[in-house]
């Protein structure tokens, strides 16, 4: 924590700071620039703006303090507005708004108790020992990679489908699963166009589908399914689509987030000149991965909804308005972190946003952590560094922030 009178200093400072040139409240979070680079947005809405209106409804928290309390204040739910397409009302209607039903991002009460603690129960299960399988995938995927490789396309993508499918016991081709890992993380922000919903649905429902013809086969013992069903056999109040959403959920994550952090993580470690220490050990490799993931959060903010009309600094939240929590902001919060705009691998991360925290906290966090290191762990033995004079571009997905690729070089 800063001390009392740096604290001050740099609150004066933002306080000095003029507005970025694009800033515009309402916020369009769909904007290219902002989805480029969020973080003088993010700075700046700190200071002036810590509850700022959202284009398209709704309030985005931008400090860490507002954030946090967040996680716990029971006026805020999970569960969609019953004005969204994803509303409880609309299960029979849409696949998405049943797999949302289900999974516990999406619920509160009860029903997200019951979910998480047999996706919970069921994980820990079949994440005992499975990272040491990890080093192993990882080392067959890097082997293939050259200088001029992206490693995206061509190293996190695969490694994260198939040490999914791995863990998840999910027999099918990870080419054939991208697309459908793609579309879950469409769930977590507005999609007001009526053909691309569709498509959502479709392959959703695809998704459903594999994961379903898994559970059939007899998944492998020990795996992510295999846990799911026995957990939810002995259990009241759970079935068998409850297996195939938790299962879903796991995968679709395990892929998506894991890809981007990789990337992310490697542009921060080049950046910072870090990669010869890394080699060394010098520098710590998980200690480092948590700051990257601080420093370029994959996922910038979370979506939950007013269960009731309150106000924070004076602004109005009206019941079923959106509240966006921008977890990226919040990790680079001065109030939180000293410098934070700067890499510190010893820095004191108990405080970090980027898995959330509280009862909605990821469950899976140490897997996620896993496949990142170990991924990353054998690019570095490999030798190779990022090209840095290629342009990073961004995909345009509201809510996360995910690199479109990385060339290699050595």
């Amino acid at each position: 924590m800063l001390k009392l009178g740096r604290l001050f200093a740099a609150r004066k400072a933002r306080d000095r700071a003029p507005a970025p040139a694009l800033l515009r409240v309402p916020l369009d979070l769909s904007d290219p620039a902002f989805v480029q680079d969020p973080y003088p947005s993010y700075a700046w809405l700190r200071t002036h703006c810590p509850v700022a209106e959202v284009q398209g409804g709704g309030f985005l928290l931008s400090r860490h303090a507002d954030i946090k309390a967040a996680f716990t204040d029971k006026r805020l739910s999970n569960a969609p507005s019953r004005f969204s397409t994803l509303a409880p009302r609309n299960a029979g209607k849409y696949v998405a708004a049943d797999l949302a039903s289900r999974i516990p991002p999406f619920q509160d009460g009860d029903a997200h108790r019951l979910s998480r603690q047999m996706i919970s129960r069921a994980f820990y299960n079949a994440f005992a020992g499975f990272d040491r399988m990890l080093e192993e995938l990882a080392q067959k995927h890097v082997h293939h990679l050259s200088p001029q490789s992206d490693l995206i396309a061509d190293g996190a993508m695969p490694f994260a489908l198939g040490s999914m499918c791995r863990f998840c016991g999910i027999t099918a081709s990870t080419e054939d699963m991208k697309p459908l890992t793609q579309a879950f993380f469409h769930l977590f922000a507005p999609l007001r166009d009526a053909q691309a919903f569709e498509s959502v649905n479709d392959a959703l429902g695809t998704f459903r589908q594999v994961i379903a013809a898994s559970l059939d086969r007899g998944p492998p013992q020990g795996s992510l399914l295999a846990e799911l069903h026995i957990f939810a056999e002995g259990q009241a109040g759970l079935d068998r689509a409850d297996v195939v959403d938790a299962c879903l959920l796991v995968f679709a994550d395990g892929v998506e987030n894991v890809e981007a952090a990789v990337a992310s993580a490697f542009l921060v470690f080049a950046q910072a000149d870090l990669l010869p220490g890394l080699r060394s050990g010098a520098v710590d490799l998980d200690a480092a991965i948590a700051e990257a993931m601080r420093l370029q959060t994959p996922a910038q903010f979370i979506p939950r909804v007013a269960a009731e009309s309150f106000d924070i600094h004076g602004v109005q939240i009206g019941k079923d308005m959106p509240v966006f929590l921008a977890l990226a902001s919040g990790n680079r919060d001065a109030d939180v972190f000293d410098t934070p705009d700067s890499f510190d691998a010893g820095r004191d991360l108990s405080d970090v946003l980027t898995f959330g925290q509280g009862r909605h906290r990821c469950i899976g966090e140490p897997l996620a952590k896993a496949q990142v290191a170990a991924l990353l762990k054998a690019v570095l033995a490999a030798g190779f560094r990022a090209d840095l004079t290629q342009p990073v571009g961004y995909h345009s997905r509201i809510g996360h922030r995910w690199p479109t690729s990385v060339i290699l070089t050595t």
